[in-house]
């Protein structure tokens, strides 16, 4: 088993260690707003030299909450129970 240090060194390099942590954890105002504060959340992820690692975490513990990875929260219930859309 490898040291619980290891497995978050990754974060490290995050782009979104720079910015507030409510840009990926937005409050839910109405649909269109979060799915608007969702996608500005998104769209540093995609940047993010670490978006695989970020996404494959979220995904292995079940993460419920924000963005992560380029990915929602509903974005990673679609994905683990087979839907698309």
């Amino acid at each position: 088993m490898r040291p619980l240090a290891d497995d978050w060194t990754w974060q490290v390099r995050g782009s979104c260690r720079q910015m507030a942590p409510e840009v990926f954890f937005p409050e839910d105002s109405g649909r269109s707003g979060l799915l608007a504060r969702e996608e500005r959340a998104k769209r540093v992820c995609r940047e993010c030299p670490v978006v695989a690692s970020c996404r494959d975490h979220a995904l292995s513990v079940g993460e419920t909450h924000g963005v992560w990875g380029a990915m929602s929260a509903r974005d990673r219930v679609r994905l683990r129970s087979g839907r698309t859309g």
